[in-house]
């Protein structure tokens, strides 16, 4: 059933939200309450009475803003949704005691709604087996080398049964007013989204990133299909034939389609995407320097080593303890 198709809430029934917090992008928290707050005040009656939880033992997000924790992972209370932020890393005693909470919350059927780094935490946990999932594009390439259960795609947000997966920031209030519509109607979320002055919410296939020359590659049938391509067989590149012929036309057409569209080679642009995919191996996954090469689909260290090298003016090795040793910016994200 599309989310618009749900009848309108019976006023007398109440939802329950947990917004979990685990080092969270501020905004993205409070973007990602703000359609259900308003909804509350639209409707003048109590829709959604909202938690927040912290999964620190301090129980103080970053940015030195607090937003008080009114409830606790030991509590036995049953959510309808969960709205769990992550932007950075997480470890420590309170990982277990989160893993258990969030369990507990699937065994209760809550929609379970992992945003930005989170769910990376819900895979870690168990409950994105057999599921498609996205999150934010920093850890894309990760996810999909530590989970290989889980069908992660990169778009906006991916809804797919009980569980629902968001690249965060921005996008937490698409994936917000969409799980409004699922809860409330069609009718309310315009409301609620023209209150917001946001009345035009994107798409869950939306793209998070915009890729190099991104309109010129949408120009042409061919070469959007070489891109997906490329992007999907970086492990096991394809030769430029073998390319081609997926793309229903001859080597030589391909060659000359990106030399007229994109002033470059289909090997120039493949390389181009096999090292983006390397960057993000090396700062974001535990994956060791030899093995983010092999992902990538360099056949020995010293051509990923040489082609790191000659793109970046670095080694791979330099780039990733020079990451790692900036430490993460105020806000949380690390970005390269």
């Amino acid at each position: 059933m599309h989310a618009s198709d749900k009848a309108p809430p019976d006023p007398h029934r109440t939802f329950s939200i947990a917004l979990v917090s685990v080092e969270p992008a501020v905004h993205a928290a409070l973007l990602s309450i703000e359609p259900f707050r308003a909804a509350n005040r639209l409707s003048q009656s109590p829709l959604f009475q909202i938690d927040f939880l912290s999964a620190r033992d301090d129980e103080r997000p970053p940015m030195d803003i607090t937003l008080p924790a009114t409830a606790s992972l030991d509590d036995d209370k049953a959510y309808d949704l969960v709205l769990l932020h992550s932007s950075y890393e997480f470890g420590g005693d309170r990982k277990s005691a989160l893993f258990r909470w969030l369990r507990r919350q699937a065994a209760s059927r809550a929609q379970i709604c992992a945003l930005d780094a989170a769910p990376l935490l819900l895979a870690e946990a168990g409950l994105l087996k057999g599921y498609r999932a996205t999150s934010h594009w920093s850890t894309i390439a990760s996810f999909r080398e530590l989970h290989p259960e889980t069908d992660v795609v990169e778009q906006l947000f991916v809804v797919d049964r009980d569980r629902s997966t968001c690249a965060g920031q921005l996008a937490s209030l698409d994936l917000s007013l969409f799980m409004l519509e699922r809860f409330c109607g069609a009718a309310l979320k315009t409301l609620v989204a023209n209150e917001i002055v946001y009345p035009v919410a994107r798409a869950d296939h939306s793209l998070q990133r915009e890729i190099v020359n991104s309109t010129t590659w949408q120009a042409n049938p061919f070469l959007a299909r070489a891109q997906r391509l490329m992007q999907e067989t970086i492990e096991e590149p394809l030769s430029i034939e073998e390319l081609a012929g997926r793309c229903g036309i001859s080597a030589r057409e391909l060659q000359y389609l990106f030399r007229k569209y994109l002033k470059a080679s289909p090997k120039s642009y493949y390389l181009t995407f096999r090292l983006q995919r390397a960057k993000e191996l090396l700062l974001y996954s535990p994956m060791s320097v030899g093995e983010t090469g092999l992902a990538c689909g360099f056949s020995s260290p010293g051509t990923y080593f040489r082609a790191f090298r000659a793109r970046y003016k670095t080694s791979p090795t330099s780039y990733r303890r020079a990451f790692r040793e900036n430490g993460p910016r105020p806000d949380g994200r690390r970005l390269y």
